[in-house]
């Protein structure tokens, strides 16, 4: 020990004076912390001290290894958020005598929250406000800081022989960067007389109220060069003076008061005296006006329904909660809470008794206890049309049937949301939505904070109140669950930032949340927040329901809020990938779930007799919505995929995939027999079923007996295995068409062909023998090559891309992905014909991690569509990896659309500042326009495309369009929490594509919905005398074509029959709404809810429909 300790006083000579000797020094006073553990790697703290007070031993630790560069508190997230303690032990030989002195370096403390720094030693502590640093430059280059130094005289009598402890925290606030640590001993000294050593005023966000009269609070802070019995402040302003005394000091060298000054709405001059045994110190500060802040804390749970937990248990532990805010609100009349989505109460409804739900309902009827209109928190990019309008279907049953305010809607966690989304909120009744935001893998979308509050405008025009929050659960941040002082310093920091922004001058903020991922309410919130309205009278604190904070900013500043319009992207939709074979599950369920509404609805309306199965629709329904929540795995993954929770966690998530998908099936076929049943038929049909609102031409595939084929003319065949395909021409909109059945021993099969080339009359197409893949599509009606021949890749190209683990691809501060791309090298090629009907081309190949490819591409000769089926056999690997299929159009200017849910819009001009870029989520098309030509493609089964490029990790904020490639980006795994960190299996991806001389969204849209919603066949006897024709008939027919109809149901009241359309070419439109064979005497306008809005007229059987353009409108008829 001894030679130690004469080493650290050689080493730390140049610090001692010539009577003093260094007790102890860690690190050298160089302005520099590279001797110290992680340095420059902040985010390596809690892997590195994870201990809840870390020790450093005198004489044994090493600086390098067990002393942090930086000591974080609690308002860094990266270190947990909470107070870290450091203790620095050491003994003395000797008892103690004379004077000791510590000396505190620091290269720098954080530029906006710098904290309040304590050094306890036994039972007393000190308390030293720190001022703001250089920011966080310094944190890998120590010379960007701004050096503090605290220094201390110290009575012998603080310490003892033998043993001793110091713990040094950072209580308040962010973190500093030590330079160098030291304790000296001059054993001869004296403590110094008691002095100021210096004296502060600082102006603060806070007012009192005295005497009825508003004071504002500026905050004395004094240090003493050695401890004193009392200091005496005296305080003049405005010609008041007042003095008071401080004695029992909690702090051997320090104090701290708020004291209170005239407001003004001018500068203030304030001069402060300290006096300490007859030696003072005076300093004059000007005091600027401050705003008299009121803060709306929102206080709820996060909602992620399998993260923490499995579903089950995530669900329970919001029911607690909301118990737990009963009885709060009982104890604390001002408390109030929250209920994320309104999943939160469906499943306390389902689990709790008679009693406590009259109390919950009583409660959030008096809007103490707020219930937000989404069903979850929802991916909203992977949302059908109908799907997405149903997002408040459960909020609003609870607002109709048992009065529960419904107004506001809050998502949580998933950073963006789609265009639509103002549009779909407004048009369902919702005036507020808050987005709290997760940056995770959404790097770049920063800008809205600094935009908001705004009013955020959907593609017809309509809005809503919004505001983008930094946090899933922001009002954590205040420290309200913590005490007073740790909220009113986390607090203050906050403001300050607002008052920092350029373009806030609103005097209200909005803290949504109180703890995140299902985690228990902290009944210490009421508490403090009730201290703190004792206290201060602003910042007041609310604790609100979510709408009123919108409320107040509406009635206030509502005129002067600022518009946005535009898509946030879809930055975490890309994780559904990691999951493709149930993605694709879900994605087709949307549309057959539609299919069947429109079935059942019509037939159920045309038959008294037929059930309309309104559970299992909204069972199904909320499956697909429980699929395309947001939260897709555990937190364990990743990174431990074989841990239970994960396993079970999957296997619940999954589940809801595969049983929407069952049900949709189940209902679309019933749909289907229960509408076939009332067509009047003379002999054994096929009864084709189109559920589109146009006629369609179009592709049916059904299996019928060998022998049997349909007869008529006008339907050529060919039988390809167990499937009859034929073309049927003309089925009515919304409608039927019945083809007789009968014996036919000649029906065409598909024959082989020679070559790399197929051909129609549209279309003909050359294959490459190495790659399987397309390399010229020539569109002979227009003479029109539609393959870029200078791109890197060819049509349909298959792209299995390795590599990217711990890269950029995966988290925006590592290195750039090094990625690797492989293609199929071999492929075998097998042209048939299947008659009359066109030609296909079957390639069969393999590629790395994926041994078998097999690809059909089609053409017809009565269809200008070119259908392409890809079916894999891929191997589970949990390495980076994802797959693609490249789609590289030649297109010179070229302009992309695509479809999102209710908008179509352009990748490159309709988004939000810092909206995702990088990939893209597409409903049912894009589209590439060309100077001389356009190109529809669909996706039914993967949701995802990258333009430009494959996704490399380059988190764009510009995405220039150069070319018209697109690439469907079918699987990944680049998360590295929450979603699937492998695939493998048997899985399909289908694609269409048609071209034309000019682009029209609304052929676009019917072909893209036409991909996805092939005929429905029945087969049929003999059954006379039912009440439709014989033959064909449409149940719909709307005469504007850039109509659509995208939803149809039985009314939520079980009366009507509702309809919902939307425009597609973006402008007004008034609509013919004809149903030739349903009877109706009313048609009303209603919400997206069904809340009647205006009679609409009706004439001879039709009703007109105005529409907004790129709006949405909802009809009721009876």
């Amino acid at each position: 020990m001894f030679r130690i300790l004469a080493v650290i006083v050689l080493m730390g000579s140049s610090l001692a004076g010539a009577s003093e000797r260094v007790v102890w020094q860690i690190g050298e006073p160089d302005r520099n912390y590279q001797e110290f553990a992680v340095a420059g790697d902040c985010e390596s703290y809690r892997e590195h001290f994870p201990a809840p007070r870390p020790v450093f031993n005198i004489g044994a630790s090493d600086p390098a290894r067990h002393w942090p560069f930086i000591h974080p508190g609690p308002a860094d997230p990266w270190a947990g958020s909470r107070v870290h303690p450091l203790a620095i032990r050491f003994s003395l030989p000797e008892e103690p005598h004379g004077v000791f002195t510590l000396r505190i370096q620091l290269c720098d403390a954080h530029g906006r929250q710098p904290p309040t720094y304590t050094i306890s030693i036994g039972e007393r502590t000190g308390r030293f406000r720190l001022k703001p640093g250089g920011g966080d430059d310094s944190l890998t280059d120590p010379a960007a800081g701004k050096p503090q130094k605290i220094e201390l005289a110290l009575p012998a009598d603080l310490f003892r022989k033998g043993d001793n402890q110091i713990v040094l925290a950072c209580q308040n606030g962010s973190w500093v960067q030590y330079d160098a640590l030291a304790l000296l001993n001059n054993p001869a000294g004296k403590m110094p007389l008691p002095e100021v050593h210096s004296l502060t005023v600082t102006p603060t966000i806070f007012f009192f109220r005295e005497d009825d009269q508003l004071r504002r609070v500026v905050e004395v802070g004094v240090t003493l060069t050695a401890p004193a019995a009392d200091v005496t402040l005296r305080v003049e302003a405005a010609g008041e003076k007042s003095e008071m005394t401080v004695d029992q000091l909690d702090s051997f060298v320090s104090l701290s008061r708020e004291v209170g000054v005239p407001d003004s709405a001018e500068p203030l001059d304030v001069k402060v005296t300290a006096t300490v045994d007859g030696r003072s110190k005076s300093t004059t500060v000007t005091v600027p006006p401050q705003r008299k802040w009121k803060i709306f804390v929102a206080a709820s749970a996060h909602t992620d329904i399998g993260y923490t937990h499995l579903q089950p248990e995530c669900a329970e532990r919001n029911s607690q909660n909301i118990d737990t805010a009963i009885e709060l609100i009982k104890q604390y009349p001002d408390f109030k809470w929250n209920c994320e989505v309104a999943w939160q109460v469906e499943n306390f409804l389902a689990t709790r008794d008679e009693n406590q739900i009259a109390r919950f309902l009583e409660l959030a009827r008096q809007r103490k206890i707020g219930v937000q209109a989404l069903y979850v928190n929802i991916l909203t990019g992977l949302c059908s049309h109908e799907e997405f309008c149903r997002q408040t279907y459960l909020a609003h049953r609870l607002h109709r049937e048992h009065g529960v305010p419904y107004s506001c809607a809050m998502i949580n966690d998933v950073p963006t949301c789609v265009g639509a989304t103002p549009m779909m909120l407004a048009g369902a009744g919702i005036r507020y939505f808050s987005n709290g935001i997760n940056n995770t893998r959404g790097y770049t979308f920063t800008e809205m904070y600094d935009k908001s509050p705004c009013w955020w405008e959907g593609p017809d025009g309509s809005r809503v109140l919004m505001v983008f929050i930094k946090s899933i659960a922001y009002a954590w941040r205040f420290g309200l669950h913590d005490d007073l002082e740790t909220a009113r310093k986390r607090t203050t920091a906050i403001i300050r930032e607002y008052e920092e922004r350029e373009h806030y001058p609103y005097d209200a903020i909005f803290g949504n949340g109180a703890v995140s991922d299902n985690r228990l309410v902290d009944p210490r919130l009421p508490v403090v927040a009730k201290e703190w309205n004792d206290r201060y009278a602003f910042p007041e604190m609310i604790l609100c329901d979510n709408a009123e904070f919108f409320e107040y900013i509406e009635e206030n500043y509502g005129d002067q809020l600022p518009v946005v319009r535009g898509s946030g992207g879809t930055y975490w939709e890309d994780g559904a990938g990691s999951s493709a074979r149930e993605t694709a599950l879900c994605r087709n369920a949307h549309e057959s779930l539609d299919s069947a509404e429109r079935l059942l609805s019509l037939a159920s309306r045309l038959d008294s007799r037929q059930q309309y199965p309104r559970q299992t629709v909204d069972e199904a329904w909320r499956n697909a919505m429980l699929y395309d929540e947001h939260t897709w795995g555990s937190s364990y993954s990743v990174r431990e995929p074989d841990h239970e929770q994960a396993i079970g966690q999957w296997k619940i998530k999954s589940q809801f995939a595969v049983d929407a998908d069952q049900q949709s099936r189940q209902l679309l076929e019933q749909g289907a027999n229960a509408l076939a049943s009332l067509v009047n038929i003379e002999d054994r049909s096929l009864v084709v079923l189109n559920t589109a609102s146009w006629p369609r031409t179009d592709l049916l595939e059904v299996s019928l007996p060998e022998g049997t084929s349909v007869v008529d003319p006008s339907s050529a065949c060919c039988r390809v295995g167990e499937t009859t395909l034929a073309i049927v021409r003309d089925v009515p909109s919304c409608g039927y068409r019945a083809l007789r059945l009968g014996p036919k021993a000649d029906v065409p099969t598909a024959q082989p062909l020679e070559g790399t080339r197929i051909e129609s009359r549209f279309y003909s197409l050359q294959f490459d023998p190495t790659t399987g893949a397309i390399t010229s599509l020539m569109d002979e009606e227009l003479d029109r090559e539609l393959v870029d021949g200078k791109a890197s890749y060819q049509l349909n190209q298959y792209l299995y891309v390795s590599g990217g683990d711990d890269s950029r691809i995966v988290r925006d501060q590592s290195p750039d992905a090094e990625l690797v791309i492989h293609s199929p090298e071999k492929a075998t090629l097998r042209a048939v014909s299947l008659g009359e009907l066109g030609q296909r081309m079957i390639i069969e190949s393999s590629a790395e991690m994926t041994p078998a490819i097999t690809t059909e591409v089609t053409v017809w000769n009565d269809l200008k569509r070119v259908d392409i089926s890809n079916r894999l056999t891929k191997t589970r690997t949990h390495d980076k990896e994802a797959v693609y299929f490249a789609y590289p159009f030649a297109a010179d200017k070229p302009t992309f659309r695509y479809e999102a849910p209710l908008v179509i819009q352009r990748p490159d001009e309709h988004m939000l500042p810092g909206a995702c870029l990088d990939w893209f989520t597409v409903q049912h098309f894009v589209q590439v326009e060309s100077s001389d030509a356009a190109i529809t493609w669909s996706t039914p089964d993967a949701p995802l495309v990258c333009f430009q490029d494959i996704n490399r990790g380059k988190w764009q904020t510009e995405l220039p369009i150069t070319n018209g490639h697109l690439y469907a980006y079918v699987m990944n795994n680049y998360w590295f929490t929450n979603y699937q960190p492998g695939q493998g299996g048997e899985l399909t991806f289908r694609f269409s594509i048609t071209s034309d001389a000019k682009a029209d969204t609304v052929e676009s849209a019917r072909f893209g919905w036409a991909a996805s919603n092939p005929l429905i066949a029945v087969k049929t006897d003999a059954q006379p005398d039912r009440p439709l024709p014989a033959g064909s008939s449409s149940l719909i027919e709307i005469d504007q074509p850039n109509v659509l109809l995208i939803g149809m149901k039985r009314a939520e009241s079980g009366e009507g029959l509702l309809l919902r359309l939307w425009e597609v070419a973006g402008k007004p439109t008034t609509a013919q709404v004809r149903l030739p064979q349903v009877a109706f005497e009313e048609a009303t306008a209603c919400n997206l809810v069904e809340v009647p809005q205006e009679s609409l007229e009706v004439r001879n059987g039709t009703v007109s429909v105005p529409i907004r353009a790129s709006g949405v409108a909802t009809v009721v008829l009876k």
